[in-house]
Parts: C-alpha cells; structure tokens; sequence
C-alpha cells in the first residue's frame, strides 16, 4: 500500500507523528516490539532510515549510528528485513541517500521495497530537477516518492515540489543537520505550509530535524502543518536502552497535541 492511502482520512485535528528507525542489524531482534511500542505511543508511521557513510543531512547523533551499524555488516537486504517486520505493524516509508539505490539499480531497488511492504521512500540527496525518472519508476512500483522542501526556498518552488510529492511533503524546519540545536524558522515555514496547502491540499505536510519533544513538536505545529518526524531524540533513547514503555509514554506526548491547522476531509 502506498504510503498516501494508510493516512487517517481525517486526523480530527490530532498531530501525524512518524518515527525514525535507523536499521541495524544488530536491533533486528527487538525491532518488532519496538514498533509495536511505538504504535502503541500514537505513531501514525514509521521511518526506516538505511545507513550511509556519508549522510549529509544527519547530524551527530544518526552519523554515530549509522557508522555503528556499517561497522556491524548491515546491508541493503537488513532493510528489506526490517520492513517486512515492521510494515504489518506500521505503514512504512524508508530513508536511504541517493547511491545506494542507484547502486541496486533504481526499478529494481523500488521493487524490492515494494515487496517488502515499503509505502514511501524519502531521498534527501535527490533534488526536484533531478527527480522525475524517480517519480516515474516509484509511480510504476506502487511506491509514494516523498520530496523535501527548506526554509528560504521562494513559493513557486515550494509550489513545484508539492505538486510534485507524494505520501506527504517532509518540511525541514531549518537549516543544516538533524538533531538538537539551531532554530525553528516559524515564519518561512508557515508560508511554505501555506503554499504546499494550495499546490496539493490533501498532501499531508510534516516538520522534520529538530523535533525532539513535545516543546518542539509543538512549536513545529504552530506553523500549521499536520504532524513531525522524529529521529535523533529516539535514536538516544535507543542507545541509552531506554525501556520500551518509557518510549511509548514519550511518544504518546508528542502524538496528543492538537495539529490546529492540519488538513481535515
């Protein structure tokens, strides 16, 4: 299923909360209680980061990680694994830079994650001029391919790339890296939040980078987008062992907060 069509039909105003995952072989065994925590805890989603060596857009923390997890072995086919665990429990989308799928060859590498019950793929290295024989071969593999768009870009831009994504448009919310530390740009990102409304209105908008807590995923929402992203405070609540319950609380206050200008149908 593409991951546009697993979307509540309406939210009745309540945040789209997805989590990121970075795949690690050695977590394979603790990943289907780990999405089931976080359903549990209100994820309407789940992200399935793939490990890169050189991830431009990840910040320390998911660097670490992934550096850990290539260190471990983990491969192309530990992803294909890891949706087949995780996609019955949570619609899933992954998040791999632009080589290795080329590096698997594009149509084959969408299929592989079609039948591995992937709904969405998210490129954060592939640009709009660059992405139209994605958009066709993700087309042709039933897969929702997602686009990025960033503070400063000028409205007819923003406008092209939502017409243009599918599954849900991924707002960063500010410039550089995932992870703590710089700030949201509310003003940029309520304009872009209105353009994508008006270019797609049932493309669901979400906030990434940045979003830790329920402080932050609520000032994300102020701009009027649907829900957040999360990745790097879970990826330390990951290392840190801390107990699945302990995530699902936490994540339950995130999921709770009102979206007051999301989308409805």
């Amino acid at each position: 299923m593409r991951l546009g069509d697993s979307w509540p039909r309406s939210t009745n105003g309540q945040c789209l909360t997805v989590p990121y995952v970075l795949v690690d072989r050695r977590r394979m065994r603790r990943l289907r209680s780990l999405a089931g925590a976080l359903r549990d805890g209100g994820a309407n989603a789940l992200e399935l980061g793939f490990p890169f060596s050189d991830p431009i857009a990840d910040g320390p923390v998911l660097e670490a990680a992934a550096g850990r997890a290539l260190a471990a072995g983990t491969t192309w086919s530990d992803l294909l694994a890891a949706a087949r665990v995780t996609a019955p429990i949570l619609p899933t989308a992954v998040m791999t830079y632009a080589n290795p799928v080329w590096r698997h060859g594009l149509d084959r590498a969408l299929a592989q994650l079609h039948g591995a019950g992937v709904g969405g793929l998210i490129v954060p290295d592939l640009s709009l001029e660059e992405s139209r024989p994605w958009r066709q071969a993700a087309r042709a593999a039933d897969v929702d391919l997602v686009l990025l768009a960033a503070p400063g870009i000028d409205a007819e831009r923003a406008r092209r790339i939502a017409r243009a994504a599918r599954g849900f448009l991924y707002l960063v919310s500010r410039y550089g890296v995932t992870g703590a530390g710089g700030r949201q740009r509310a003003d940029d990102l309520e304009s872009l939040v209105r353009v994508a409304r008006q270019a797609h209105p049932r493309l669901p908008v979400l906030v990434g980078f940045g979003v830790r807590d329920r402080a932050s995923a609520r000032a994300a929402l102020t701009t009027g987008a649907d829900g957040v992203i999360i990745g790097t405070a879970l990826e330390e609540r990951l290392a840190a062992e801390v107990s699945l319950g302990a995530i699902t609380r936490w994540l339950r206050s995130i999921s709770s907060l009102p979206a007051v200008g999301a989308r409805r149908e």
